[in-house]
Formats: C-alpha cells, structure tokens, sequence
C-alpha cells in the first residue's frame, strides 16, 4: 500500500484543513511560501522581472494567482446573517461554577445522570453564544472575557464529542446530552452566524442518526449559510461512518439526494463545501436511488464534477475519491469503468504537471515545497484511493469493483501508473538540495507513462451508463 509510504500530511488530507470565518466570506488559502507571501504584498505596479519576455506569467506566479483568486469566499447569505439581530436565547439560565467539569465526568459514566443540568448547560452555552455583548465584542475585537464566553459556549457544546474518548463515552449520558442539544438546535440555526457556526461543529460531531434528518433540513435551506451547510455535510459523514449498516437504504439514498442537491445549487461554492459534501457521498456509497436503481444516478453526479476542469482539483480529486467509494450491487448493468479511470488519470497527469512546473530546477529559488507537498497529497489520497481502495470500506476502489468486466485491464493499468507518479512524487517532497533534478526528473518520467497510456487508450465511449449522459473527455496530453 502506497499510505505506508506517504507521509502523515497526505494520509490526513481531508483533516486539518483550517478555515477562518471573516465577515462575510470565509478565507481558505492552501499553503503559500513566506517568499511567496511576500512578493504578494508588493505594490501591483512593480515590475514583474521574473515573467518571460512574451509577458506569460511563469508557472509559479500563475498558480499563486489562483490560490489567491480563491482565498476568500464571499457568502452573501453570512454577511446578511451577520448584519441582522436576534433575541438572545434562554436568558434566565445559569449554571453553578465549574459545570463543564461535571459534565465530563457524567459523559464518562462516573457521575450520576442528571438530565436537568444536561439541559441547562446546553441552554446556558445557547445563552452565551446569543449574548448580544458577547457577539459585539467577538465583531469589534473587544472585551476579552466577553470573547472567552463565546469560546466557551462553543466548546462546552462539543465537549463530551471532543474531550472525552469514544472508549469511556457513556451511551446514557449521550442519549440525553444529543436529545437535549437536538432540542436546542433549531432555535441556534436561527440566530447569529456565531451561533449557528458552534451548533452545527458540535452536531456535526455527533455520528447519531437522530440527527440525520436536521442535516438535511440544513443542506436544503436556502438561508444557511455554507459554512452550515459544510458542516451538516461532515455530520451526515460521520453518521454513515459510525452508524454503519444501521441506517436504512432509504436514509441513504435520502442524504445523497441532499448532498447532490446542494452540490447542484451551489456550483460555484468554495473547493472545501463541495469536498465535504462529496467525502458524504462516498461514505453513504449508494451508487442510486431505489426508483432508478440501473441508473447510477449518484455516481453520475460525482462523476460530472470529476469532469469539469473549470472546478478545483481538489473538488474534482474527492470527486474521483467519493467515485471510487461507491458500492456496485450484485447483477448491476455493466457500466463504463474505462471512462471512470480515464478521467481518474487525467486529473493526475494535470496535477502532476503541476507538480513539475513548480519544481523546475533553473527557478528553485521560488521553489515552495509547501505547495509541491500539497499537490502530491491529492495523489497520494483521494485520488489514489479512488483506484485502491480505503481500508474502511470493504470492496472499495475502482480495482476492486464487482462488475469490472471488460474494462478490468485498463483500470488495472491506470492504477499502476497513478501508483508510480505518487510514489515519484513523494520521493521529490522528501528531497533536497541537489536531490531535486533527479527526483523531478523520475516524476516526469511516470508522468509522461501515464499520459502516454492515456492519449493511446481513449475511452469509445462518453458515457458512463448506457444511454446515460455524456461526459467530455479531459485532455490527458
């Protein structure tokens, strides 16, 4: 497995990644070098001396300027949220000192269940997250102990979720710390950004089918903003993850009907929206619906977004993943898996160009292994996986699929070749110096293998179901 050679930041590529809510908009920016950072705050007159005489941009500047062009996200639903004004919940709720502490040992199963202060403690944090005072200060950088009280609120609602252990949860204590929140939600949802914001965090880490249904109410509402809709996505995750087998084909098929909608509704939304919701997808791993089972409804979608080369790749890279995760069931019409690993391929040859491009020896002077680093990990995870599998789903990746058929040879062929540009990109992230020519050179050496493959071995066929829609082929030359 190519995982135990990756290193740690390409194996948790979908954790981690930092969002930071400003007013309006959210800012999401991939790593940028300190040298590139720097540049960037130059006046925009100066004199580009690094630009080829023709007046392209070089290959590092162009990408900088994409990164930059999607670093902020402006969400007209939150700049209205957090223009308006709201009543502040559950006024009169007070909690004695030290609560939280008690709290955390009822979750532990080592204090006696007491539901009235379960309750009360979830509405005191509804209380401060609502606190007008409090909202003012987190806006204006004000008060700190006001600040604190928000941060508080937010972390108190996620405490038994973040602090203590699966292994010493009590299911008791959960039942009736998820109902009590559950019945505090809806009003949250309703109020300030700030709390609709560290409701859904903590929600979204509850993996209880109890709350299934209010996911979907929130991918579905036209006034949340995506933050929340993100969010209700990753919970809807975590359910099909713990729940397991438990949940109903019809909640299923239910949650990806939700998710694709909003990947519809919303198809300019920032790369990391869009991620969630197709990590979603690919947990839940129904192919269709029960109305229109032959029809691989869900894995169409996925694979209309894995083809479009105006979206981010990362959109596309946990497009080709949530793909790749989907489970064929027994006596399935025979579908189109060339297609699926072609365009699978093309997306590695088209961040793998990018790879070179940014580790040219003649420029390593604006070498930023950070973002070399970055682009390697969509190889390395989502979209090798895609191919191989994920160990937590039994049958998963497109290899493995029942039902390859006539069409096992070349997926076969493009997993291997995918495999051999990531490890080759791995091994340039680890070099230095010196070592950089040589590793970039074996980069391009798989590169060119896959694309090779590729331009030679073009699917037939547009279409993925028989019948179905047509996808345009990505250009893998």
């Amino acid at each position: 497995m190519i995982d135990a050679m990756a290193p740690a930041w390409a194996r948790n590529l979908s954790r981690g990644l930092a969002l930071l809510l400003v007013v309006g908009g959210l800012g999401l920016l991939p790593p940028m070098s300190a040298k590139a950072q720097q540049e960037d705050d130059q006046t925009t007159n100066e004199a580009d001396q690094d630009a080829p005489a023709d007046g392209e941009l070089t290959p590092e500047k162009q990408d900088q300027q994409e990164v930059l062009a999607d670093s902020i996200y402006v969400d007209p639903v939150a700049a209205s949220i957090m223009r308006g004004r709201y009543d502040q919940l559950h006024t009169s709720v007070l909690v004695p000192p030290n609560t939280d502490r008690t709290i955390a040992q009822m979750a532990r199963g080592a204090g006696r269940l007491d539901a009235g202060l379960i309750d009360r403690f979830i509405k005191y944090s509804a209380r401060q997250l609502t606190d007008h005072d409090n909202i003012n200060a987190v806006m204006s950088n004000g008060q700190s102990s006001r600040i604190q009280s928000i941060e508080e609120a937010g972390k108190y609602l996620m405490l038994p979720y973040t602090e203590v252990p699966k292994s010493q949860q009590d299911r008791r204590f959960l039942q009736e710390f998820n109902a009590r929140l559950l019945g505090v939600a809806p009003d949250l949802l309703k109020n300030h950004l700030y709390s609709r914001v560290q409701v859904m965090q903590a929600l979204s880490r509850m993996g209880d089918p109890v709350a299934l249904n209010l996911f979907l109410t929130q991918l579905r509402d036209p006034d949340q903003p995506l933050i929340v809709k993100q969010l209700a996505a990753e919970g809807v995750r975590r359910i099909a993850v713990e729940a397991g087998d438990s949940i109903s084909t019809a909640d299923r098929e239910n949650a990806a009907n939700a998710l694709v909608e909003f990947l519809r509704g919303h198809p300019d939304a920032y790369w990391l929206s869009q991620a969630r919701a197709l990590q979603a997808i690919g947990t839940l791993r129904q192919i269709s619906g029960i109305q229109n089972r032959d029809q691989a409804v869900f894995a169409n979608e996925v694979l209309a977004i894995l083809s479009m080369p105006e979206q981010r790749p990362e959109s596309r890279s946990w497009a080709a993943w949530a793909l790749g995760m989907l489970e064929v069931p027994p006596n399935y019409p025979q579908l189109n898996f060339t297609l699926a690993a072609y365009q699978i391929g093309s997306l590695a040859v088209e961040i793998g160009q990018r790879i070179v491009d940014l580790s040219d020896p003649r420029e390593l002077e604006t070498y930023n292994p950070e973002r070399v680093k970055y682009l390697t990990a969509l190889i390395v995870a989502p979209l090798f996986s895609s191919l191989d599998g994920a160990s937590e789903f039994r049958g998963s990746g497109l290899r493995n699929t029942r039902g390859l058929g006539p069409h096992q040879q070349y997926v076969v062929r493009v997993h291997q070749l995918v495999r051999q540009l990531a490890v080759a990109s791995v091994e340039l992230t680890n070099a230095r110096g010196a070592q950089i020519p040589a590793a970039r050179d074996r980069v391009i050496g798989r590169l060119n293998e896959l694309r090779t493959f590729l331009t030679e071995n073009r699917p037939e066929d547009g279409t993925f179901v028989s019948g179905g829609r047509e996808f345009a082929l990505q250009d893998a030359s």
